[in-house]
């Protein structure tokens, strides 16, 4: 979908972050799963404190039944802690939009808006509200009387500022959507123009792995000329040149209302600046960058129409960093061509190993209780909450293998699966350490060993190398999802940040090419 024009004016500090209706949809799905992810996580962490007291850690390590409430409180808040970023990162993109992190450094990235933290603060809240309710009540049945009105009153105190969070958070949402239902309106029903870049300015940055821009565009507005300035995040081998096209809409009511005025980048059938060819000025490097004798990190553009070929230190001639999109090749400017045969093996390569430590990982925790005796139900939880996070993580792998829409669309994350596998290894490894039948018996020769212990232990130790995977595998993924089916890179980028809401259904019926949010990072 297009982006206001407001948002992307120079001294605004909004950077527009456009995407198409698919890639939207599957931000949206993300930014919920992160929300509801945080929010049960702090529920889980301040849940155990109906288990466990902070003010006797010294016993907790004592008694198994105290130390595994303790350890998930610390799981919980870890990973809390750990995904909240994820909220912003993943909504700024729901808006539209997002912050640059600093005024004038040569590298930054793009944060959600500051009102946007109410989203964060209103999951965390809630998971904090639950978890105080369902730990006094585990202390009322329990009879810690004091402790259970502890944590009863802090839950009547995050009542209040829970609903009013919750209250802007919908507020927020509502917004994000009814902005962007006023885009499709205004592509409609609005006028139409094609604007022509006439200037375009390096501002020496990256943010997001991206260069920052400063263009001017003529385009016909309320039926006279105009000229718009906006910035423009954009990947070096696009890097926009004098002459480039654009669309743009404006509201025939209100044709010079920026908030109702809205650009549309082209990328097909344009001819891009050579980025890396010019040379960063002296002023603008850092001094600490030329005392280490490094590559400069703002190779580009002068002032004025086209790229600047001025003088400089040869300390800072480097070129900027070769960025493209995540499922770009860095060698090619289309996604090459491989036999289909060969794309399918290569995928069912990668599906593999997950698939086979989730078989592994349930047949032990199947075979413990008829091979193995005197196993604590804990230890069984333990072993049947790794064994399902395993069987999801393979799921999310075996969809890939099939290059499922629902996958790619929806941004189901590998790594996250994947660490959510590893956080079930902590959990179920404990379990098994503590379990002498599991363990101590059969290294003393005092129980033997079973299928069922070579199972376990074997699924365990494949955590350690499917944690490996989630690194080794990430860029094997985005090469190997269309291998087989070439489309110019230029196509995919426009089906990746148009407008057209049939633009990523129009890639794929003439090109075989499946995208969406998972391209994007």
């Amino acid at each position: 979908m297009a982006y206001p024009m407001s948002r992307a004016l120079p001294g605004s500090g909004r950077i527009p972050l456009p995407a198409a209706p698919v890639v939207w949809d599957g931000y949206v799905h993300k930014a919920k799963r992160a929300l509801l992810l945080v929010g049960l996580l702090w529920a889980l962490a301040v849940a155990m404190l109906g288990f466990f007291s902070p003010f006797h850690l010294g016993h907790t390590l004592d008694d198994p039944a105290l130390f595994i409430p303790a350890l998930l409180c610390v799981v919980g808040v870890v990973g809390a802690l750990a995904m909240g970023s994820e909220i912003g990162a993943n909504f700024k993109h729901v808006m539209g939009y997002g912050f640059l992190t600093e005024a004038s450094a040569p590298r930054s990235r793009t944060v959600a808006p500051h009102r946007a933290r109410r989203v964060t603060y209103a999951a965390v809240l809630g998971g904090l509200l639950l978890g105080c309710a369902a730990a006094a009540v585990v202390r009322a049945v329990s009879g810690d009387g004091l402790e259970a009105l502890l944590l009863g009153a802090l839950a009547a105190l995050l009542v209040v500022p829970t609903r009013k969070m919750v209250r802007h958070a919908r507020i927020l949402w509502r917004q994000a959507q009814d902005e962007r239902g006023l885009l499709a309106i205004l592509i409609d029903d609005g006028d139409h123009s094609v604007a022509q870049l006439v200037s375009v300015t390096s501002e020496k940055r990256w943010v997001d792995g991206m260069a920052l821009f400063h263009v001017e565009l003529a385009h016909v507005a309320g039926g006279r000329e105009e000229v718009t300035q906006l910035r423009l995040l954009s990947y070096p081998l696009w890097a926009p040149a004098e002459g480039n096209e654009y669309d743009v809409w404006t509201d025939p009511d209100r044709p010079f209302d920026k908030d109702r005025t809205l650009i549309e980048r082209r990328y097909v059938g344009q001819a891009f600046a050579d980025f890396d060819s010019a040379p960063a000025p002296v002023g603008h490097v850092p001094a600490e960058i030329i005392a280490a004798g490094e590559t400069a990190p703002n190779a580009g553009f002068g002032s004025g129409r086209g790229p600047s070929h001025g003088s400089s230190a040869s300390a800072a001639r480097g070129s900027a960093p070769r960025a493209v999109p995540p499922w770009l090749s860095r060698d090619a400017k289309a996604v090459p061509a491989v036999p289909a045969a060969q794309a399918r093996r290569n995928r069912r390569l990668l599906a593999l190993p997950p698939l086979v430590i989730a078989v592994l990982a349930v047949a032990g925790a199947v075979l413990v209780p008829p091979m193995v005796d005197a196993v604590p139900w804990w230890t069984m939880a333990a072993l049947g909450l790794y064994a399902a996070l395993t069987v999801i993580n393979a799921y999310v792998y075996w969809q890939f293998m099939v290059r499922s829409r629902w996958v790619i669309r929806s941004g189901i994350s590998f790594g996250a699966t994947e660490s959510a596998v590893f956080v079930g290894f902590f959990a179920a490894g404990f379990c098994v350490l503590g379990t002498p039948s599991l363990v101590d018996g059969p290294v003393h020769g005092t129980a033997p060993w079973t299928l069922a212990h070579y199972l376990v232990g074997t699924a365990l130790v494949g955590a350690l190398l499917v944690f490996e995977w989630a690194f080794s595998s990430t860029v094997w993924v985005l090469n190997h999802l269309n291998a087989g089916f070439p489309a110019p890179a230029e196509v995919i980028q426009e089906a990746l940040t148009g407008y057209d809401p049939d633009g990523i259904a129009r890639l794929e019926a003439d090109y075989g090419y499946r995208a969406g949010v998972l391209l994007c990072g």
